[in-house]
């Protein structure tokens, strides 16, 4: 069996560095017939792969969400505090991305062997080259009263955005930041009170949409921490976020649309793509198509199971021929039998055996898969203890998202768990954290 293991550890990153060696060398034999983006841009070849090319080098997203949330906050009560500027002991040091520690024997106590290392190290330990952003924050004048309409939006974005931290990010652990804006999900960025909810029929919020998505552009176009800019989160099916993109999706692409072509004259360098949930139908795509052409990039948050995306990667590409990344793809380490690491290591290698299958590199080097791939993103980097309403411990779940459909398990989706909860800032490595630093550190591209 440690034969078998040993092989398996060996072969799984060589196997994609292979691709990806034989791919830049075939990269360099393809023509180019469209070019979307600028120091960042993404690029579409002859033979209809496409890439993502950053200062003209290939780029392969290797993402994880990143939205740490303390045990004992939660958005619910206005609790939740912007991790980018928490300093809870005051010692003049952003705890999270430099203060959590690896409990590395799980029992649950900081040992003497086991010093204060910080989130940013563990994620370049691991391989990571980009963490997903939902939203940024922001004081610009653009923005004005928009996050003041709700307390707990006032807490997050309500601020300038901690720059210093985000180009540490960049400059010493080599990573990017895809920039996210929730485009009114969750009622953020609109100007309007939760119960009031989003309808994007509505001029006034179309506006202040706009306006606090240009706030955030301006804020960081020139930051050298930007990879992309990310419109939404799975608005065209989250009805449970409190906004009526699923019923109006010719209006949400419109506003896209609008929006996407906003950004390139603000920012040529950078590619602007959209958020969209799998919906299997791919409705929201068509309309993109039709209205929103400016968008260059197509992200998806997708969970199909054991097996990897089946066949959206072709329906996709049929749909609106853009290249695509998976925004959101994981497997809660819980099962019947408990906490459950085995459950969601076998998961994510699967899932991204499937994204490495469809990438141009793959594609040129093997002929196989859609060659449109550019990249995914782990969901999710921590445990979030508040998901099943008390924050302060850690439930199996309850809670639903849509009316009776309760979600399983929802506090435990992390690659990173925090052990009992006796500090906030512990880390303990599950199974999948192995599994990406195998395969992540196999290749730098």
């Amino acid at each position: 069996m440690k034969r078998i293991f040993l092989y398996v550890k060996l072969i799984i990153p060589m196997v994609f560095l292979t691709a990806l060696f034989f791919g830049d060398t075939m990269a360099a034999e393809q023509k180019i017939i469209e070019k979307r983006g600028g120091k960042v841009k993404v690029v579409k070849y002859k033979d209809g792969s496409w890439q993502l090319l950053v200062n003209d080098k290939p780029y392969f997203i290797r993402g994880v969400v990143f939205n740490p949330v303390n045990i004992g906050q939660a958005p619910d009560d206005a609790t939740q505090q912007d991790w980018m500027d928490e300093d809870d002991n005051q010692d003049g040091i952003i705890d999270i991305p430099y203060q959590s520690w690896l409990d590395k024997n799980k029992n649950n106590i900081r040992d003497d062997d086991e010093p204060l290392e910080g989130d940013f190290s563990l994620l370049k330990k691991m391989g990571v080259n980009t963490i997903r952003l939902y939203h940024l924050p922001s004081n610009n004048s653009l923005v004005g009263d928009i996050y003041k309409s709700d307390k707990n939006t006032e807490n997050l974005y309500n601020h300038a955005i901690n720059k210093k931290l985000l180009r540490d990010l960049y400059q010493k652990y080599g990573i990017r930041v895809i920039a996210g804006h929730f485009l009114g999900s969750w009622t953020v960025g609109a100007g309007v009170m939760w119960k009031e909810g989003v309808d994007y029929n509505n001029p006034q919020q179309r506006e202040n949409i706009k306006n606090s998505v240009k706030a955030m552009v301006l804020d960081n176009k020139d930051e050298p921490y930007i990879l992309m800019w990310l419109l939404g989160n799975e608005n065209n099916i989250a009805t449970w976020s409190n906004m009526n993109a699923p019923h109006y999706p010719e209006v949400y692409a419109s506003l896209v649309g609008e929006i996407a072509d906003m950004i390139h004259q603000l920012d040529p360098n950078h590619p602007v793509a959209v958020c969209d949930g799998d919906s299997l139908d791919y409705n929201t795509l068509k309309h993109y198509a039709k209205v929103a052409p400016g968008i260059d990039i197509v992200a998806y948050n997708a969970y199909r199971g054991m097996f990897g995306f089946g066949n959206l990667w072709q329906k996709s590409k049929e749909v609106f021929d853009r290249p695509i990344f998976i925004s959101e793809f994981g497997q809660y380490a819980y099962s019947d039998k408990g906490e459950d690491e085995e459950i969601q290591y076998r998961y994510f290698k699967n899932a991204w055996v499937d994204i490495e299958d469809n990438a141009a590199s793959k594609y040129w080097a093997e002929h196989q898969g859609q060659g449109n791939v550019i990249g995914g993103v782990i969901f999710h980097w921590t445990d979030q203890w508040y998901l099943n309403w008390t924050p302060f411990e850690q439930n199996t779940g309850s809670r639903a998202w849509v009316e009776n459909q309760p979600v399983k398990h929802d506090e435990y989706w992390g690659i990173l768990s925090m052990g009992n909860g006796s500090d906030t800032l512990m880390r303990q490595k599950r199974k999948t954290y192995e599994l990406f630093t195998q395969i992540w550190n196999g290749s730098k591209k």
